[in-house]
């Protein structure tokens, strides 16, 4: 449990100066806040003794400049705090994103986007809420509460036992709280998450949403999260209603009890008037942390349940990662052999089944199967976007698990059926994974994948800007860019997953023979349902429930009558009888 709170310190550790800072000014605000109630009863003490004007006049003046410091070092407290929070958050909202771009595929099919912007936003402004403002408030408060016991045994020993035989209780009311509070806000910043994902996904869907005309049942969704969210900062505004009352009567009581007991003895002599005063304001300055211990708590609970949070993001064992002595993969060939390969996305969920396969270096192979047969599964073992359950993924030889991920994934160029594009010019997005390339080499690989038809068309040509996910681009300009962005790359091994898809034919048949030209000399993988593309292939290999079960030359396989035959008669053929494509 105080693991976490160990980790938030060893953060502000990282700023000690800050922290230095905070402490040295809130251990002179609590001396000198003490000190007034102990200059007021001197006050009292010479106006009952009738003592000089002069020295009424002098503690008075006193009072004022104590209280003048006390503010000065209540803004070096507050500054700090401020400082040493935006500080913390900004490390700690890198933190995330490196942890999050760090993460292996299989932890964002887990973990819901909007899930994840929570914690890197609303999780981390509860944190910074609570370091900024909840953190100098509880050294305050808590040097404070120590000042003033310290204070008052120093002052009589009589009314120092009045005043804390309260301490317990209160001690008692606040941990009661803090404990009723927690659950509350645990589950609010998960409600909090789960609104803000369905919000990220009705956005990132609008068009869809719309086109199935299914506002009402987003708006209902929206607003049960909403709900949810809103009835757990209502539950813990309940739960503060009953406590802070509770803890301020507790000091009413307590200073009632002191004017009552202690006034005996003033009256006795044995206790100054002064000294009951002194004690009396004493006592008042616990009235303030005690009234604000109630937001503290909920300030403290909100950031820690943030945190709680945050840490699961930041503690998140990657799956795929370099191993220990990985090494880079040097000049590629480009074979690829798949060993014994089993695969699944869960337990008891096995996509592949054991694939046997060897690609050399340079062939283009077309993998063909119906829909869920594991085809884009194996090829996206090659880069390592998820590792096998058992066997082995070998490029010219060596285990992709015994390479390092960032001179795997240089080599190996992949072309998704899933286009994104970032809301930035074409060139950017063209040059997204070689940023330093000219003009000359960006416009080359346009006009392979024949994109720059459409890009002179533009009045701004390549400086021309797309939407969010390049929503204003078709779907077969988006899948043209992607081509020309891959191919900017020169990779040895090339992966393309249905990425004609979206294209109109006589733009297919341009592409298709324009690569020709681009996969010469490398190693070609094609996921298509297209003949056009499948013509390009010199092997085919066909998957079948998680296996692959035939794999050769288009005649060949029709002769065989097999998996492929079954699957040319259904997908393929109707598409050559329509005069659309022509035959591999």
């Amino acid at each position: 449990m105080f693991e976490k709170y160990l980790r938030l310190l060893a953060a502000v550790r990282r700023h000690w100066a800050i922290a230095a800072v905070m402490l040295a000014s809130v251990t002179a605000l609590t001396a000198f806040r003490v000190l007034v109630p102990f200059l007021t009863g001197e006050a009292v003490n010479d106006i009952v003794a009738k003592s000089p004007a002069s020295d009424v006049l002098y503690l008075s003046l006193e009072i004022v400049a104590v209280s003048a410091v006390s503010a000065a070092f209540s803004f070096g407290l507050s500054y700090g705090g401020q400082a040493l929070g935006q500080k913390m958050i900004y490390d700690m909202r890198n933190t995330i994103f490196t942890s999050i771009q760090s993460q292996s595929f299989s932890f964002h099919d887990r973990n819901e986007t909007g899930q994840l912007m929570s914690r890197a936003t609303g999780d981390v402004e509860a944190v910074r809420r609570f370091v900024s403002f909840g953190w100098g408030q509880l050294l305050s408060n808590t040097f404070l509460v120590g000042g003033v016991i310290v204070s008052l045994f120093y002052l009589n020993l009589y009314l120092a036992a009045v005043v804390s035989v309260v301490f317990p209780l209160i001690i008692a009311v606040s941990w009661k709280f803090s404990q009723t509070q927690g659950p509350f806000w645990r589950l609010t910043r998960k409600n909090y998450g789960t609104m803000n994902s369905v919000l990220q996904q009705n956005v990132a869907g609008a068009r869809i949403v719309r086109s199935f005309t299914a506002e009402d049942g987003e708006a209902s969704r929206f607003a049960a999260a909403n709900q949810a969210y809103r009835d757990g900062i209502v539950g813990s505004s309940a739960v503060r209603a009953v406590y802070v009352p509770l803890l301020s009567l507790i000091i009413s009581l307590d200073l009632a009890a002191l004017y009552f007991l202690g006034g005996g003895p003033v009256i006795a002599g044995t206790i100054t008037l002064g000294e009951l005063v002194a004690a009396a304001n004493l006592l008042a300055l616990l009235a303030g942390p005690s009234r604000f211990l109630g937001q503290l708590i909920l300030i403290a609970q909100n950031g820690m349940a943030g945190f709680d949070r945050i840490l699961e993001v930041v503690d998140a064992e990657a799956e795929v990662k370099d191993r220990p002595g990985a090494k880079p993969l040097g000049e590629v060939k480009g074979s690829i052999r798949f060993d014994g390969v089993r695969f699944g996305y869960g337990r008891g969920r096995d996509v592949l089944k054991g694939v046997d396969l060897d690609i050399p270096p340079g062939e283009v192979v077309a993998f063909v199967g119906l829909s869920g047969s594991g085809k884009t599964t194996t090829a996206n073992l090659i880069p390592r976007f998820y590792d096998v359950s058992a066997g082995s993924v070998k490029i010219d030889g060596i285990d992709v698990r015994d390479l390092t991920l960032k001179s795997l994934r240089a080599s190996v160029g992949l072309v998704s059926q899933d286009i994104f594009l970032f809301s930035a010019t074409i060139r950017e997005n063209v040059c997204y994974g070689k940023t330093e390339a000219s003009q000359e080499e960006v416009k080359r690989v346009c006009r392979l994948a024949h994109a720059d038809e459409f890009i002179d068309r533009f009045p701004e040509g390549y400086e021309t800007r797309v939407g969010e996910r390049g929503v204003t681009l078709s779907g077969g300009q988006k899948q043209r860019i992607a081509i020309a962005r891959t191919l900017l790359t020169d990779p040895r091994v090339l992966i393309l997953d249905d990425s004609l898809s979206s294209v109109d034919a006589g733009t297919e048949f341009a592409i298709a023979d324009a690569l020709k030209e681009v996969i010469k000399n490398r190693t070609t993988i094609i996921i298509t349902q297209r003949l056009s593309t499948l013509r390009l292939a010199q092997r085919i290999v066909v998957f079948e429930g998680g296996r692959v079960v035939e794999q050769g030359v288009h005649e060949a396989l029709l002769e065989n009558d097999g998996a492929y035959a079954r699957l040319y008669r259904s997908q393929y053929a109707p598409q050559a009888v329509l005069g659309t494509e022509g035959g591999p």
